[in-house]
């Protein structure tokens, strides 16, 4: 009746192999192409949901048709996220369960650096009625462990190691889960993580020097962050002295210099010293804590050592992590996030960064 009818559709070809992008080559029964799902959460990914909207607008609808909504963009990205987070379960299985290699993608060779941390996200934990009948939300921060797997680098400009070629996880999870996470990236990073130099940085955190152990390998070296070592010191003098008084100033720089010299019993012997000549309560309490803790990571602490041998001191690459992978997405201000939505956005940002994002989309595009 209205004779032939034939669908065109736009490609965007990059490359000498003729590559098509953004993969739509077919349309899906969600209403969307793959095409579109993939770009719309690149940035969604990079940035604010309104901000993403409108850049993704201006390019792929400049004349204002067909534009998506909000409701549309959340719901898409709570699907890639479900997806994504799926993969990481079946490599977890695939690891754990039925003891098959994970394939490996940017292997490092030499020496693995792992860093650990937590960062906290706001969560909107539900909401009830007032009497007023306006809605009263619930606010709680959740625990975002986060870990960085990297290749070790000296600078002889700078002396000093250097932590290169990330890659990262994270997820809001318990940290035995969360350990299995990191044992499957460490595979898939590492050349031979059951026999390659490994090197372990993080804080003082009992959560994670506890599982740490069941990473190692004879080879392996844990360091504690000498940077957060220096913090805790730095509260201590506060407590002890007052912020920025001379006397804050003077204790400060001596004993930050006995640490980064490996001198950290000297420190403690001087902090005990002080502990007994002190009476006040809230000093002793903060003195027994500053010296529980160099005791417990005393072992951690031989930094001429780890630079003799040219291994990172700090646990700078975790910390940017959270706030760059983590922080510059997810915690800006007065931004919360309902459980499902921060645990999605955490697969997205961490398979973004890991330069992993088009490779993972097409494992869940031929799922």
């Amino acid at each position: 009746m209205f004779g032939k009818i034939g669908l065109k559709r736009a490609y965007y070809v990059a490359g000498e192999g003729r590559t098509y992008c953004p993969l739509d080559c077919q349309l899906s029964i969600r209403g969307h192409t793959p095409g579109l799902q993939y770009f719309l959460s690149l940035f969604t990914g990079q940035m604010v949901y309104e901000r993403a909207l409108e850049t993704f607008h201006r390019i792929f609808r400049p004349e204002g048709r067909d534009e998506l909504s909000m409701r549309k963009a959340l719901d898409m990205d709570y699907e890639l996220g479900e997806g994504l987070e799926a993969l990481r379960q079946q490599e977890i299985q695939q690891v754990f369960e039925e003891d098959r290699p994970i394939t490996k993608e940017g292997p490092i060779e030499g020496m693995m650096a792992v860093c650990i941390d937590a960062t906290k996200v706001r969560e909107n934990l539900g909401n009830k009625r007032t009497r007023g009948g306006r809605k009263r939300y619930k606010i709680g921060f959740k625990d975002a462990k986060v870990a960085t797997f990297s290749g070790v680098q000296w600078d002889p400009r700078r002396g000093e190691a250097r932590c290169v070629h990330s890659s990262y996880v994270s997820a809001v999870e318990k940290a035995d889960e969360f350990f299995q996470r990191i044992w499957v990236e460490m595979r898939r990073r590492g050349v031979d993580p059951e026999n390659q130099p490994l090197v372990f940085l993080g804080d003082g955190a009992d959560w994670i020097w506890r599982r740490v152990r069941d990473l190692k390998n004879p080879s392996s070296v844990e360091i504690l962050d000498f940077y957060h070592a220096a913090e805790h010191l730095s509260n201590t003098c506060k407590a002890l002295y007052g912020e920025q008084t001379p006397a804050y100033r003077e204790h400060f720089q001596r004993w930050t210099k006995l640490l980064f010299r490996g001198k950290g019993t000297i420190v403690i012997q001087q902090l005990n010293e002080i502990l007994n000549g002190t009476q006040a309560a809230p000093a002793r309490k903060t003195l027994r804590l500053q010296i529980r803790y160099l005791k417990n990571n005393l072992r951690r602490m031989d930094y001429p050592r780890y630079r003799r041998i040219r291994l990172p001191i700090g646990s700078g690459t975790v910390e940017s992590a959270c706030k760059n992978v983590i922080g510059g997405r997810m915690k800006l201000g007065g931004m919360t996030w309902s459980p499902s939505g921060a645990d999605g956005m955490l697969q997205i940002r961490t398979s973004q960064e890991s330069g992993r994002f088009e490779s993972d989309f097409r494992v869940l595009l031929a799922a």
